[in-house]
């Protein structure tokens, strides 16, 4: 077990949301945009076309700097931000996966010193010469996307790793195949948004301009469409049925639906009308569009992870951290049973027993009790809400918060330290909740926190008594 870091202003999960949705913009935009460019430079080779290389090179310096400049340093952000967030389920992901993390980290560098060697070898090796390092960039990009969609599709659909605990059977999961080619689809609308804001900084002279414009558009409308079949037709029936529940729950907001789908209809309609009317296009329009696109895609990552709650990694680990199921093929038990028996705190490491729990002078906290339900809560419920204020914004009279436990139990009238422990020993049997773990006393302590986090975030309910 690791210590739990909440978030500041924000909650942990937004995060890795945010950082993670620029970065699929800019990896998803590295991998579609070498086929593009691969396709062009085939043109401008087989039919003696060399017009198409001051497009080719634009959009080479423009990858260069944004997609694996800022796009890496997302990566980067995405190790923190998920470590920091979920260490233990990172953890297990490295372990289960570390030989293809490293086939990962090698494709990527083929990707990073490829780009450098396409660029800078414009005009300075023949064009065939040329033309197998655009091979090279497409094909290693897609060996990248391969591995981590392999990796990440486990969280969700684990498969026969359950039973067998081989890290082959988690990779090849029942969902790897469907969102390869549903990512791989979804990359083209993208990549051609992109295509749109390179030519459109070109000379309207550019004799290219119009036919890239349409080509990119129409890329990216069969994109579209061939993701959107995917989705129905492939990907949404291997779902597990938790997930599909989970779709129909108020866990998924729904303003994230009509994010996806409003961006959908918005990028369809605007590469339509980029492929009907090419010399209206303009630089504006493709920045829109790709912020249209980052958009849909932070509501779509952030749907997909929400689809395995309450895991991190489904039927395996829950998203506090901790193994409630048997892992016979790897000798791993269920940790909950022992721990409602032993109790949270002084079972495991970083959680201190309850008279090692101090109260802080300026914590706020009433009494120490408090302090002990505060630190229990934290571990069990703050993966997935808020539970404090340090991760609420607040201002012009609004709080912003993600599915705040305050909110959740005042709307439910369960404002009392009594009425709380009831919710909280019925969460077992809510769909997308594993139950509470911890003996009767620390439910208590949980219980007794939580009254007075309601008290702090809606004031006008009694006060909360401090003495217990």
């Amino acid at each position: 077990m690791y210590p739990i870091w909440e978030g500041i202003f924000i909650h942990s999960a937004m995060y890795v949301a945010i950082v993670s949705a620029f970065h699929v913009l800019a990896s998803h935009l590295t991998v579609a945009a070498a086929w593009f460019n691969l396709y062009l430079e085939r043109r401008a080779v087989y039919e003696k076309r060399p017009e198409l290389y001051e497009y080719l090179r634009r959009s080479a310096l423009g990858l260069l700097v944004f997609a694996y400049v800022f796009g890496a340093m997302a990566g980067v952000g995405i190790w923190q931000t998920t470590t920091a967030a979920n260490p233990r389920g990172i953890s297990t992901l490295i372990h289960n996966f570390v030989f293809y993390w490293g086939a990962e980290w090698y494709m990527f560098l083929i990707d990073v010193v490829g780009i450098i060697a396409y660029y800078y070898s414009f005009g300075r090796i023949d064009p065939k010469t040329h033309l197998r390092l655009a091979w090279i960039l497409a094909l290693g990009g897609t060996g990248t996307l391969s591995i981590i969609v392999g990796v990440l599709s486990f969280k969700l659909t684990p498969g026969l790793w359950l039973d067998t605990g081989v890290s082959l059977n988690g990779f090849f999961n029942p969902t790897f195949w469907p969102q390869i080619f549903l990512r791989f689809a979804l990359m083209f609308p993208i990549t051609a948004a992109w295509a749109l804001l390179i030519v459109t900084g070109m000379p309207k002279t550019y004799p290219e301009r119009e036919p890239i414009i349409r080509n990119a558009a129409l890329m990216g409308l069969g994109g579209l469409a061939v993701a959107l079949a995917i989705f129905v037709f492939w990907f949404y029936p291997v779902l597990p049925e938790h997930a599909k529940i989970i779709m129909r729950t108020r866990a998924i907001p729904p303003i994230t639906y009509t994010v996806i789908l409003g961006g959908i209809a918005a990028t369809f309609a605007g590469l339509l009308f980029a492929w009907r009317f090419p010399q209206r296009q303009q630089r504006l329009i493709a920045l829109g569009a790709l912020f249209v696109l980052f958009a849909a895609i932070f509501g779509a990552e952030r749907t997909r992870e929400v689809l395995r709650k309450p895991d991190i990694i489904a039927g395996y680990m829950s998203s506090n951290q901790l193994v409630f199921n048997d892992l016979p093929a790897r000798s791993i038990q269920s940790e909950e049973q022992r721990l409602n028996e032993t109790g949270m705190l002084g079972s495991l490491p970083f959680l201190p027993r309850p008279d090692q729990i101090v109260l802080p002078a300026n914590s706020g906290l009433p009494n120490q009790t408090i302090a002990v339900g505060r630190t229990l809560v934290m571990q069990q419920c703050a993966s997935c809400h808020n539970v404090s204020q340090q991760t609420a914004l607040i201002g012009f009279n609004q709080r912003l918060a993600l599915r705040s436990l305050a909110d959740l139990l005042y709307l439910r009238r369960a404002t009392t330290a009594d009425l709380i422990k009831s919710r909280i020993r019925a969460i077992g049997g809510f769909q997308y909740m594993h139950p509470v773990v911890g003996t009767e006393e620390e439910l208590s302590a949980m219980a007794q926190y939580l009254e007075y986090f309601v008290q702090q975030v809606h004031p006008s309910q009694p006060q909360v008594v401090t003495q217990r």
